[in-house]
């Protein structure tokens, strides 16, 4: 009897925790690199379906409006943070919150491995990269773009995000948030700081080297 009464006390202490895990901010650790690379794609699509991403952000992450960021080919870590940072309030965005309200941490690996294996669009410009993403400009302290993102935009490790054949117009709403301060769940503030040393025009010239080509628009 005694035995049942501690058994059952120590499961009543654990659904808090476990509750309190869900709703944590986001922080890397060995246990969170596990969990993202336990994702199963075949889940993930299952639970983006029930989610109804497709309605945004198109059937296998290719979003239909030059406004709404595709996720194909998305790095894992850096989707599966962005979504736990939605539902956390770091980062705000009301649609993204209610998407993510019901998700689980597992879930969440799931959908970010789904997004994973599916072909991005490839970038519209065919003409060399320009300066700012090839050299950097040490006068700035900025890094060339392709050191952290790859040459091709492709990201890296679990942080970097991919950017090739993400949509123009979010591109450039992402970096000029990150300027203005609007958007903060960067790490270390870098792409605060590397936005606020870019010129309208630079964000321009860097989304358009990137990004897939403009969505056509229906004729009425």
């Amino acid at each position: 009897m005694k035995t049942t009464l501690i058994l059952s006390l120590g499961l009543l202490m654990a659904v808090p925790v476990a509750f309190a895990e869900e709703d944590a901010p986001f922080v890397w650790s060995r246990a969170t690199l596990a969990l993202i690379e336990s994702g199963d794609p075949a889940r993930g699509q299952e639970v983006a379906d029930k989610a109804r991403c497709q309605k945004c952000h198109g059937e296998v992450g290719v979003s239909e409006d030059d406004a709404t960021p595709s996720v194909a080919g998305q790095v894992r870590g850096y989707a599966y943070k962005q979504l736990v940072d939605f539902k956390t309030g770091v980062r705000e965005n009301r649609d993204m919150q209610k998407a993510t309200r019901k998700l689980s941490r597992q879930d969440m690996a799931d959908l970010a491995a789904f997004y994973a294996t599916q072909t991005p669009e490839p970038p519209a410009s065919t003409a060399p990269a320009p300066r700012l993403v090839a050299l950097g400009d040490e006068g700035r302290l900025l890094l060339p773009c392709a050191v952290c993102h790859g040459e091709n935009g492709e990201g890296w490790g679990q942080q970097v995000p991919s950017l090739a054949g993400q949509k123009i117009d979010h591109f450039v709403e992402t970096m000029t948030a990150y300027q203005n301060g609007e958007r903060a769940n960067d790490e270390f503030a870098r792409m605060r700081f590397i936005a606020g040393q870019l010129t309208t025009e630079e964000i321009t010239e860097i989304a358009t080297h990137y990004a897939a080509a403009r969505v056509e628009e229906e004729e009425e």
